[in-house]
């Protein structure tokens, strides 16, 4: 398959680059410059494309059967401006499928987040995909707004659009300030391992299975054009932070120790937030 890229040198965009490749398929990835490069290694090159998403043109996309699309800017805890967010995620995003319309492209994968909840999250057991979004954050009100400006777009135009909102992904090339890299580097190291009380509960999902998600949306046959799907991408087990901090702790042979409460706990916080996964299929095995 024919695929174009957005974020293939982010942590889950590298990760979707590499399942692309590696099933066979034909991938032309977008990236600032050539000094970009993915987080993690790959089994093969994409052909990539320089520039951005402000200056992407529909003849980038010629040729190309599904749009991936996963650059965003402003994910925790990489700060950006209120001006950052608005032109990188929401300009951005409507452009990207502005140009896939002139170009032909039908079907387009969009990655949006669990922050565009926010505060509806109070209110569920198990976030459906059709709650309410009351963000609490930039970043969460930026990806919210985009979101409702591509369903309209899809709609209108008839498009393909497969839309998967991503919680507590995980693994190999995330950001080093992120909880799981810490949490091993403290494990490899043999130091303790300061944390909140750990009490909230959230979906923890490895990357790898979020890209085989992402992956397999490019070819799903119940995206319906001008009909959106929008989808929770979680693991299905709702596990506390201290829960999956010692699991994880275990599994790497950590010889430190936990520290459960040394940090405090943000007063704001929700307590629970886990995902309604209706809708979400196990992706299919990749191609020999």
């Amino acid at each position: 398959m024919r695929l174009f890229l957005t974020g293939g040198t982010g942590f889950i965009g590298s990760h979707v680059l590499a399942a692309a490749l590696a099933a066979g398929h034909q991938v032309r990835a977008l990236r600032r410059s050539p000094a970009s490069a993915p987080v993690i290694p790959l089994p093969g090159e994409p052909e990539w494309c320089q520039g951005d998403l402000a200056s992407l043109e529909a003849s980038a996309l010629e040729g190309v059967e599904a749009v991936l699309h996963l650059a965003s800017a402003g994910v925790s805890p990489k700060p950006a401006s209120w001006e950052e967010l608005v032109q990188a995620n929401v300009a951005g995003s409507l452009r990207l499928l502005e140009r896939a319309a002139e170009a032909g492209v039908r079907r387009c994968v969009v990655a949006g987040s669990s922050h565009e909840y926010g505060n509806a999250a109070r209110r569920y057991e198990a976030i459906p995909p059709d709650a309410p979004l009351e963000p609490l954050s930039p970043y969460g009100a930026s990806k919210a707004a985009a979101f409702q400006l591509l369903r309209a777009f899809a709609i209108a135009r008839g498009l393909e659009l497969f839309y998967g909102r991503i919680f507590s992904a995980y693994g190999e090339g995330q950001f080093e300030g992120n909880v799981w890299p810490s949490l091993r580097r403290a494990a490899r190291s043999g130091d303790d391992f300061p944390m909140t009380s750990g009490r909230q509960v959230s979906d923890f999902i490895p990357v790898a299975d979020v890209a085989a998600h992402l992956l397999a949306a490019c070819t799903r046959p119940d995206v319906a054009a001008g009909v959106p799907l929008v989808v929770n991408i979680g693991s299905g087990a709702a596990t506390s932070l201290l829960a999956f901090a010692e699991a994880e702790w275990e599994r790497l042979g950590a010889t430190g120790r936990l520290r459960p409460g040394v940090l405090p706990d943000r007063p704001d916080q929700i307590e629970r937030y886990v995902p309604d996964l209706a809708g979400l299929r196990l992706p299919a095995p990749p191609l020999p």
